[in-house]
Parts: C-alpha cells; sequence; structure tokens
C-alpha cells in the first residue's frame, strides 16, 4: 500500500465543482429540447423542465467563479461522473412528477432513462408525445455521455490510448481527452441515429415511433412506446431496432479508428469479432434450451429477445414472466457480459470477459508445460488490466449477490429476482414481471441504486463514498500539493 498511498491525492471541492458545473452548462441546453416539445404541445411538463433548465443553468453560473484546473485527478474524473448520473436523474424527475407520476417511480424511470437501462414502473398506454420523447431522449443523451466519458476515464495513459489515435496532449490531459475526440463520437451518433430514423421510417413506423424507438436503441436503452414493448412492430421494424441495438453495442473506437484510416489493432477488434460470436452461441443455446423444456416461441422472438440481453438494449416481443428457469439463467450469463467497451452497451463488457478468457488459458497453459521457456515478443497481458477487470468482476457479482438476497428475503420468486437484479446491475432493462408499480418503495430505490452502479461501472461510486477521496493530501490547482 505504500506505493499507492505516497501517490493518492484527496478530491479537491473547487475542481470538482467546475466539472461538474461545466456539464451541467451542457445538460441544461440538452434538456432544453424536449421542454421546448413539451411547450409546443401544451404538455402539463413544459412549467418543470423550465425550472430544470433554469436550476442547471444557475448552477453553471455560480460556479464559473471556481478556478479552471490545468490537470485532472482520476478520482475527480470519477467524483464528476457520479455526481452527473446521480443528480441529473432526480432533477430529470421533475418533469415526470408533472404527469401525477410519484417521486419514487418518477425518479426510477429518471435513473432507468439516464443509465439506458430501460425498466419501467409506469403504465405508458395513451401517453402524451412530450413523455414518450422526453424519456427516450434521457436514453439518447445518457448513451452519448456514457460513451464520450468512458472514453475519455477509462482509457489508460500511454499504449491503451495510442491504439485509438490519441495524441499525447489527449495521453496526458483527461479532460483534453474528452473535448480531443468527443466531436468524433458525436458525429458518428448522430449520423447513426438519422439513419436508424430513416430506416424505420422506410420500414413504415410513424415519426415518434422512429424517433422513439432509434434513440432507444442505439442508446441501448429500450424505452418503447407500448406497454408490451415491441410486441406489436411489423417485422421490418423490429430487424431495423435489433440492427440499431448491435449497432450501439459495437465499440465506437471501431467506429472513429475506421473513419481515421488508422491501423489494425487486435483486441478492439476480437471485441467484434466476440459480439457477433456470442450472439450466435446465445440464440443457439436459447433456441436450444428452449426446446428442450417445451417454450413455444418463434425464431424472430428468440433472436430479438438474445440480441437485447447481449446488448443490454432491453427491448422484448414475448412475456418474460413465462420463461422457465433455464432460459432465464442463459440469459442472466449473456446479460452479464454485456457488449464492447466503448460502446452503449453495459453488463461487464467483452473486453474484460476476452481478458479474462486470456488469463485463464495462459495459467493452463503455464500449469500443463514442465519447464518455463521465454518466447521472444510473447505479448503479456498487463498486471494493471488484469487487477481492474477482476476487481469490476468481484464488485459486479457482490452487488447482484447482496442485492438478490434482500429480494429473496421479501419473498420474490429466486430465479426472477435474480433476473431483475442482473438486468438492472447490467443496464439491461429485461424484466421478468418484478418491476412494476406494485414492488415496494425499497426495492424500487435498491434497483435504482443498482441501475446506477451498473452504468458507473461500480468504481466510480465507489470512490465518491470513500473517504479517502475526500480527506487528505491536496494538490494545488495548479499542480503543487498542500
Amino acid at each position: 500500500m505504500g506505493k499507492y498511498s505516497a501517490m493518492q491525492f484527496a478530491v479537491r471541492p473547487a475542481v470538482v465543482g467546475r466539472l461538474l458545473a461545466n456539464m451541467y452548462g451542457i445538460l441544461a441546453l440538452l434538456t432544453i429540447v424536449p421542454g421546448l416539445l413539451a411547450a409546443l404541445t401544451g404538455s402539463v411538463a413544459a412549467p418543470a423542465y423550465g425550472v430544470v433548465v433554469l436550476i442547471l443553468g444557475l448552477l453553471w453560473l455560480l460556479a464559473r467563479s471556481l478556478p479552471d484546473p490545468e490537470r485532472v485527478q482520476k478520482n475527480e474524473a470519477l467524483v464528476v461522473v457520479a455526481l452527473l448520473f446521480t443528480s441529473s436523474s432526480l432533477l430529470l424527475a421533475l418533469p415526470l412528477m408533472s404527469y401525477g407520476i410519484p417521486f419514487i417511480d418518477a425518479w426510477f424511470e429518471a435513473v432507468s432513462g439516464v443509465t439506458t437501462t430501460g425498466l419501467s414502473t409506469l403504465q405508458i398506454t395513451d401517453r402524451p408525445v412530450a413523455f414518450l420523447f422526453g424519456r427516450a431522449w434521457m436514453q439518447w443523451v445518457g448513451g452519448i455521455g456514457v460513451v464520450v466519458l468512458a472514453l475519455a476515464l477509462f482509457v489508460r495513459p500511454g499504449v491503451s490510448a495510442s491504439r485509438l489515435g490519441f495524441s499525447d496532449r489527449e495521453m496526458d490531459d483527461v479532460v483534453g481527452g474528452t473535448r480531443a475526440h468527443a466531436r468524433r463520437v458525436i458525429i458518428i451518433y448522430l449520423v447513426i441515429t438519422a439513419v436508424g430514423i430513416t430506416a424505420l421510417l422506410v420500414a413504415g413506423s410513424s415519426l415518434i415511433d422512429a424517433i422513439v424507438h432509434c434513440m432507444a436503441a442505439i442508446s441501448t436503452g429500450g424505452f418503447a412506446n407500448y406497454q408490451s414493448s415491441l410486441a406489436g412492430i411489423s417485422a421490418p421494424q423490429l430487424w431495423v431496432i435489433n440492427g440499431l441495438c448491435l449497432a450501439g453495442a459495437v465499440s465506437f473506437h471501431l467506429y472513429y479508428r475506421s473513419i481515421l484510416h488508422t491501423r489494425r489493432e487486435e483486441l478492439l477488434d476480437n471485441q467484434l469479432y466476440a459480439l457477433l460470436v456470442v450472439l450466435v452461441l446465445s440464440t443457439t443455446l436459447v433456441w436450444v434450451v428452449s426446446r428442450l423444456v417445451g417454450l413455444q416461441a418463434s425464431p424472430q422472438d428468440l433472436i430479438t429477445l438474445t440480441i437485447s440481453a447481449q446488448t443490454t438494449a432491453g427491448f422484448s416481443t414475448m412475456d418474460l414472466a413465462a420463461l422457465p428457469p433455464a432460459v432465464i439463467l442463459v440469459l442472466c450469463t449473456f446479460m452479464a457480459v454485456g457488449g464492447g467497451a466503448g460502446s452503449t452497451a453495459g453488463g461487464i463488457k467483452l473486453d474484460r470477459a476476452l481478458l479474462m478468457l486470456q488469463v485463464a488459458y495462459r495459467t493452463l497453459l503455464r500449469s500443463s508445460v514442465t519447464e518455463q521457456v521465454h518466447v521472444r515478443g510473447e505479448k503479456g497481458v498487463e498486471a494493471s488490466r488484469v487487477e481492474e477487470a477482476v476487481a469490476l468482476i468481484f464488485w459486479f457479482l457482490l452487488v447482484v449477490l447482496l442485492s438478490w438476497l434482500v429480494f429473496l428475503a421479501c419473498g420474490y420468486s429466486p430465479m426472477h429476482s435474480l433476473f431483475e437484479v442482473i438486468s438492472a446491475t447490467a443496464t439491461v432493462g429485461l424484466s421478468a414481471g418484478l418491476t412494476s408499480a406494485d414492488l415496494p418503495a425499497a426495492l424500487k430505490a435498491l434497483l435504482c441504486f443498482n441501475m446506477l452502479l451498473g452504468r458507473l461501472e461500480i468504481v466510480a461510486m465507489l470512490i465518491l463514498f470513500a473517504p479517502r477521496s475526500w480527506f487528505g493530501r491536496r494538490r494545488a490547482l495548479h499542480g503543487r500539493k498542500h
């Protein structure tokens, strides 16, 4: 612990305040969009959107007097992300409450939106256009925010960052990295969204369905315009949405790396290959298990279900409460893995799963040989990456286990409880029927906590509440500690 504590500095509140306020300014501008639609359509939520924009704008103005730091510590960046998702979900619950929705359900919906999960306790039949667009907008904004922040905050400086075409300045500064590549990601995100909306319109979708379902699919969010999710839409629309879910679960590195014509990298390409292989494997397993247990479902329904589970999109075309336990267990496994790193998907991510497979293979290989021989040029696995992957998987499983025990203590079905908890923690959004207005408020709050932990990959929330993040030596704003 000595070498770590020697370099550890506490969070500087002024730095956190300034960075958080900058993000609040952006969020205020983004919130104007659903606010304008609510005003133009005469929605009761229009004044609430105005209040949210006003609060965010005032916080941005008040923090402008804080100094702009030259460098940002990793723990400060993580604290900012944790505070941003938590506070934005509380603020965005206000417009939902305007529709007469109780606070706990409005907050649940807002958390599900900004974390791109898709779980819902609400009845959405006959809801106005402003309501449907507003919840999809939360997911779309949450999806792009996650991509930009993940690429900036969780990519290590040095070799890992150079794979993505980062400049030396980008690799040296977390905030600078965000500014440098955010434009690339935003452009790609906008292009895919525009193409998706157009494709859905061509497939026969109405304008509001095309906009909402496209935004929910590309963000792998899962909010649909119908109580039965996608059960009632046409086959062409369904396949377009499935394609958009896959597009959102692909690492955004691949999109802009291809545009920039940078060199191919094995790990990044392997994530794409792994996503396709795992989708084929999961679909096959679900189909085989379904036939063995006598589940009657069409191939289209099963393919949509497995795509939604693997990409963590959360759409469905069938009643999941009737799924046999064996099918639920298979889906839980693939939901936990999720999509590619740097995508809008949740879960532990494919790159970490590939890394663990690599470590397991190397361990087995070393155990099977009688003499260790060094091979020149052999690529080793970076120890810090292995530690991070093991730690995140451990925390993920611990959160799932503890939350599952709470549901069991409340008398809920073991398999349905496990499915619901993994769906929330992996930000999937599929429900086995437990998530509803009748769910006790304490369990709704627990699932909200799971969704936030899952979207923040747990570490950011742990850093936020760790005493050592706030107490101890601090760097001066211009690099000197005090």
